[in-house]
Parts: structure tokens; sequence; C-alpha cells
């Protein structure tokens, strides 16, 4: 049975060439999570879309289609493209590059998909776009089934408290460090600690300090390279090129 889909908002993810001159195309909806389309003639010089159909632009699609791959029939503009350049462009990339290696399709998010927006927006702003990405990681990780509780210690609910010293154990949560000092312990293992304090930061979604989104970025970014396994991700290693020449 063919599914249709009206009018859905939308961002384009990813586009690559498709024969001659159509593009495979993932877009990322609220109702149907990440939704990949042919746009047949989307490359050639008469394609009314050509200039729709770019990162960051907030549309709306119509497609249809029998299988998980569908055919897109009419893109509309929402409102103007969020222009982005240099660090928060790559960010942005980086957003994008994420959501089609992790993001499952055909799943309805509307949280999700309004917090990816409001990243996008908050990335043309003055601020800093590392609070932005942490953000952007924890949705998620609530996305995907992986939330982390940095509220209380795993296994006996304890909350996490200010002073104290954790380390972090994928699929369980947060431990108490045997060994409590005024300044940072030793790391137990290979588990590297990190203070209550910062956690319980996360916690509340406050990305003001930078320890805050150091620890927020060594936990999450842990769990995110052990879901994408052993290829990087090519925005990663574009932003480190640029950084490099400057």
């Amino acid at each position: 049975m063919s599914t249709i889909i009206e009018l859905q908002p939308a961002f384009l993810l990813h586009s690559r060439p498709f024969r001659d001159s159509s593009l495979l195309l993932d877009f990322l909806t609220p109702d149907y999570g990440r939704v990949s389309a042919i746009a047949r003639g989307g490359r050639s010089a008469k394609s009314k879309n050509k200039s729709l159909l770019q990162p960051f632009t907030p549309i709306q699609v119509s497609m249809s289609g029998k299988s998980d791959l569908k055919t897109l029939r009419t893109v509309e503009l929402r409102s103007g493209s969020i222009a982005l350049t240099g660090e928060r462009l790559f960010s942005a990339l980086y957003m994008n590059e994420i959501i089609v290696r992790l993001f499952q399709g055909h799943e309805s998010n509307p949280n999700f998909f309004n917090t990816y927006e409001q990243c996008l927006l908050h990335l043309t702003c003055d601020e800093s776009p590392e609070p932005v990405l942490r953000q952007f990681e924890m949705a998620l990780l609530d996305s995907l089934g992986y939330g982390i509780d940095f509220s209380t210690e795993a296994n006996s609910q304890t909350p996490i408290e200010e002073k104290c010293w954790y380390y972090f154990q994928e699929g369980s949560g947060f431990v108490k460090a045997q060994i409590q000092e005024p300044d940072k312990p030793k790391e137990e293992g290979s588990n590297s600690v990190y203070r209550g304090e910062a956690l319980l930061n996360i916690h509340a979604r406050n990305f003001n300090h930078a320890n805050t989104c150091q620890t927020a970025k060594n936990v999450i970014r842990g769990i995110l390279n052990n879901q994408l396994g052993p290829n990087p991700l090519c925005s990663r290693a574009l932003f480190k090129s640029l950084s490099s020449r400057q």
C-alpha cells in the first residue's frame, strides 16, 4: 500500500546524485522521523526545487511511495533559510551527519524535530556553539533510547552530590569514585571521573560553564562513538582540517 505524506515540515539532511539528473535525499520530519526520497530531475537546470533543496532551509514536502524510498512530489518554503558560516556551519553539518548515521526512519518524533530546528536557530547567534551541540546531543540520545540519568547513581538511585566525584559506566550510569579528595582524584582504571556539580548541571540542561560542557562532551561522545562504529564522521574531519589552517 502506498504511503502519502502531505505538506510535512522538513529539513534536508543530505543529498547525493542519482542516475542522470535525479537526487537521493534524506529529510528530517516531525511525524515520520528520517525519510529518504528521490527527487526526479532534481539536478536538471529546469528543476524548480533546486534552490529549496538545500540544508538548513525550513521547507514542507509532499511525497509518496510503497517502499521506504519515497518519490518527492512537491517542496514549499516554510520560512527563510538559516544562514550559517564557519564553525557554526560545521556544527550544523555534524548534526545532520549524525542524524543520518543513527536516526531510524518512519518514527514520529516532533520533540526532536523542534529541538533540531531550535538548535539551528541558536547557532546563528553570537553565543558559543558548544552548549547548542550538547543540547542537541542530549535530545538525540533520548530519541535513540540511550538517555543518561545525570541526577542519580546507577543501581542505587542515590542522588548525585555536587561535591563528590563519579565515573561513568556505559549501560548503567554513574558510580561514585571510591576515593574522594578535595581535588580531582586519580582516574579509576580507564574511566575518567567527573564532578557531581557538573553532572547536575547537565541534568538541568545548564551548559553555561565550560567544565559542564566538557563533561557532557566526554560522556556523550563516548556513547555516540560506540554507536557510530569505526567509520569517522566526515564533518569532524572537515572541521579539524579547517581549524588547522587557521
